[in-house]
């Protein structure tokens, strides 16, 4: 069994395939000069749920999914109503935003993602500060504010957006009322902490 580069583990060669379609399906949609990094712990769900698998028909994803795709349609500030994902993907690039995982294969288990953050972590900032190259980082997940603190050793700490010192994150993504009540929803605090940094 091979070690797989994306998550650390010891996996067969479909995983291995798997996220070698992850990889292909977000080039297509990798700006040439990103101005906003969006970083994730790790893919979430099923295939069909992952973020650049464009949908045509919106049902195949789930409810969480469809959501923190309207979320990161919402941080780009644009005024797309009406969701047409690959339209939405072509916007995202245009507007040099770009969506990444820390860890690139979907663990579902919370001490799972944490061990491979963890194990991954100066793997992770290499690859953002050399690879990818971003004008500023958003952290969208509680996982994620592990390399916070690595980004800020490296002199990165001007390039992160912050939501009070921390990621971004909605609790109850993939409940259509509790973020509207609680105002949880990150997408447009996203947009406003944008806004707010020099061009």
């Amino acid at each position: 069994m091979a070690i797989c580069e994306g998550c650390g583990a010891r996996v067969d060669e479909a995983h291995v395939q798997r996220r070698k379609d992850r990889l292909a399906l977000a080039a297509r949609f990798r700006p040439t000069q990103i101005k906003v990094l969006v970083l994730d712990s790790a893919p979430r769900g099923p295939e069909e749920d992952y973020f650049y698998r464009a949908a045509k028909d919106r049902s195949v994803r789930s409810l969480a999914a469809r959501m923190y795709f309207e979320e990161l349609v919402k941080a780009m500030g644009t005024s797309i109503t009406k969701i047409d994902e690959n339209l939405c993907l072509h916007e995202f690039r245009k507007n040099g935003f770009f969506l990444s995982y820390a860890v690139e294969c979907p663990i579902e288990n919370h001490g799972e993602l944490h061990n491979a953050l963890r194990k991954l972590a100066p793997t992770i900032v290499k690859r953002v500060q050399y690879f990818l190259q971003p004008a500023y980082i958003v952290p969208i997940s509680k996982a994620t504010e592990e390399l916070i603190r690595l980004f800020g050793l490296v002199g990165w700490g001007d390039r992160l957006v912050l939501d009070k010192g921390g990621a971004f994150a909605d609790p109850y993504l993939g409940d259509r009322e509790r973020p509207a009540v609680f105002a949880t929803s990150f997408g447009a605090r996203i947009c406003k902490a944008l806004a707010a940094l020099p061009s």
